[in-house]
């Protein structure tokens, strides 16, 4: 399975391409891939010698199917998701569904990681606003970029606001997070046990850009301030920042239950997943705003996960003259941008440092929208996308481009729009 194309929700889907397996094959995948040029396509179903192939043809419209000579056969639907597409194929007798295989998924890894002393960041306070005692507060550019400071004082907050940071794990025990995160609704899938304890350094850092805690003259300020916003861990990566495509989708299954109203996803792999995108459609359903990381490998992202995936809010990296950062993967499944070179953080051990990659730029997205959920604990992910999409600050090319989506995201922005809504 393959997306040569894919675009989020509610937007069309193109080319998704299904490889079938005729009665003598398993030997000639490479020569599907060649004929498909479908990246990381795999065998998901087979065909029983009885069965009439042009069936599919006359009862599913809009499908191709293509016979290559070693019997294989390749279905193209232009306007089918990969999930429907499937569910279609299962109304058939003589078509087998083989299990997906575990995809090796992990972190996406920081470009650089600098000592705080070395950063020289823009003001953080260039757009005015709220300024905190965290003593490594004038180094967080990306609060000032993202007019975050302005947006707490603008907040009527309604209720706790929970963000699941699947990933490594959280440093519990850190000065400036040891008071935001919900330990008792953490789960580790790598040893299965409740102890979500760090073990890599990256859910440390990512917890920290989304809700360190402010105003507490230690270290810094997460984005959302000094809202009531609370981590809630999940451990699905392993000291090494590894993990299989199967247990990550637990993992987010786990935070929709728990009661998670944004998810980060800061890693990644090439290939799309299906165990990854139908958590994210089960997390959706439970009304869950789903962010993830495009990837650092400046390449095109479609056809990754979860950066490719239906439902995922994906985003770029930015540097300080609002252009893409070198590194930042775009497509058509960016849909937003913000800041993610020289992010300060929190680390393990009470420490801090800062960092470049989408993996920072992600969790900047994932305070926002908490900010945003804060003010209306209601919001549905797609009101969410839509508030996001139209507050953001066109840069680069006008109007949605593959480099920076809608643009750069503005917390001040996207809280003023939502109160508009409201009214």
């Amino acid at each position: 399975m393959n997306t040569l194309l894919k675009k989020k929700m509610g937007a069309i889907f193109l080319s998704f391409v299904i490889v079938l397996e005729g009665s003598s094959a398993y030997a000639s995948e490479s020569k599907t891939l060649l004929a498909t040029k479908a990246k990381g396509a795999k065998k998901i179903v087979q065909v029983s010698d009885k069965f009439d192939i042009n069936t599919i043809k006359t009862s599913i419209s809009g499908v191709q199917v293509i016979r290559l000579q070693d019997g294989t056969y390749i279905i193209i639907s232009n306007n089918l998701s990969d999930t429907q597409l499937q569910k279609q194929l299962s109304k058939f007798k003589g078509i087998k569904k083989i299990q997906n295989p575990k995809k090796n998924i992990g972190i996406v890894k920081p470009i650089q990681r600098t000592p705080v002393q070395n950063v020289n960041p823009p003001s953080t306070n260039s757009s005015g606003g709220t300024i905190f005692n965290d003593s490594l507060y004038k180094y967080e550019w990306d609060i000032g970029y993202t007019e975050s400071n302005k947006a707490w004082s603008l907040i009527n907050q309604k209720r706790e606001v929970k963000v699941a940071v699947v990933d490594t794990g959280v440093d519990y025990n850190h000065v400036d997070l040891k008071n935001r995160v919900l330990k008792d609704l953490g789960y580790n899938f790598i040893n299965n046990t409740s102890d979500t304890m760090d073990d890599n350094s990256h859910g440390t850092h990512v917890s920290g850009i989304i809700a360190a805690e402010a105003n507490n003259k230690q270290g810094i300020s997460g984005i959302t301030g000094s809202l009531d916003v609370k981590i809630i861990p999940v451990k699905v990566l392993n000291s090494k920042g590894e993990g299989q495509s199967d247990i990550i989708a637990k993992g987010i299954e786990y935070a929709a239950d728990k009661g998670a109203d944004i998810i980060n996803l800061s890693f990644g792999c090439d290939e799309e997943s299906t165990d990854i995108e139908d958590a994210i459609q089960y997390a959706r359903n439970k009304g869950v705003f789903v962010v993830a990381a495009a990837g650092n490998d400046n390449e095109n992202c479609d056809n990754s996960s979860p950066a490719g995936e239906v439902g995922a809010y994906t985003v770029a990296a930015i540097n300080t003259s609002y252009r893409k950062s070198y590194f930042s993967d775009y497509g058509n499944s960016v849909e937003i941008a913000a800041p993610g070179e020289e992010i300060v953080s929190t680390v393990p051990g009470n420490k801090y440092e800062a960092w470049d990659g989408t993996s920072m730029a992600a969790p900047v997205v994932s305070g926002i929208a908490a900010m945003v959920k804060a003010e209306n604990p209601s919001i549905t992910p797609s009101e969410m996308e839509d508030i996001l999409n139209k507050s953001a600050v066109d840069i680069m090319q006008k109007g949605k481009d593959k480099y920076t989506g809608y643009g750069l995201v503005d917390a001040y922005k996207a809280v003023q729009l939502e109160k508009t809504m409201e009214k």
